[in-house]
């Protein structure tokens, strides 16, 4: 297995003052498709089979609302507000999500591929049943967060606060994991298979359980008999 992360292919955008500013009536529809449309301050509301490829949004919000496959190709979303609001079989690609807040996010059934989370504040949100193939948390907080029975294929946490995150049942296959923090994390031992962790995580994850004492060649050991 080699650790070399496949490099993640960014959006595809047209130059900002080529796109569209806003949609029409500031209304999205159902099953409606939208190209080329910058959204700046924009609030959305759930709807049904979204479909928006070359996009921007700049501060959008879309909290506690429901999403159902939701479709993003080529978009990039800066501190926008997506807390506790749920995409199901959702489909995204060539995505970037830059300072975004993703409070009690929950994407489930969704697909992700090339897509980067950087800086996001994600802390309990949930990712169950969804796949991953090629994509980058990077120095976010995800904090109390699920990927139960999700597969991670291609994917790197940099500097990630990741205490108490759920990966039971999830498939690995160069998910790296090195340098973020685990404490608390909660996984299958015997489904690590794929994944790269750095030498004090796999410590951790041997203490924590299998019960084995990891110390150094030269720490005297302490027999408490």
């Amino acid at each position: 297995m080699s650790s070399k992360h496949k490099a993640i292919d960014p959006p595809n955008l047209p130059l900002y003052e080529t796109m569209n500013k806003g949609i029409t009536d500031n209304q999205l529809y159902e099953l409606e498709s939208y190209q080329n449309v910058h959204l700046s301050d924009f609030q959305m509301e759930g709807t049904k089979g979204l479909d928006f490829q070359y996009a921007y949004f700049d501060n959008v919000k879309a909290i506690n609302t429901y999403f159902k496959k939701l479709t993003l190709e080529d978009v990039r979303i800066a501190k926008s507000d997506f807390a506790n609001t749920e995409w199901e079989e959702g489909s995204l690609n060539r995505v970037e999500f830059v300072n975004c807040r993703l409070v009690g996010f929950q994407a489930v059934k969704s697909r992700f591929k090339n897509v980067i989370f950087k800086g996001c504040q994600g802390k309990l949100s949930q990712f169950n049943s969804s796949k991953f193939d090629n994509a980058i948390f990077d120095n976010c907080i995800l904090e109390d967060s699920t990927f139960i029975e999700s597969s991670l294929i291609n994917v790197k946490f940099i500097n990630c606060q990741m205490n108490n995150v759920i990966l039971t049942d999830a498939k690995f296959k160069n998910t790296d994991f090195r340098g973020s923090n685990i404490e608390g994390l909660e996984i299958n031992i015997n489904q690590l298979q794929g994944a790269i962790l750095d030498i004090f995580q796999a410590a951790y994850i041997l203490q924590r359980y299998t019960n084995v004492i990891v110390k150094a060649f030269d720490e005297e050991t302490t027999d408490n008999a």
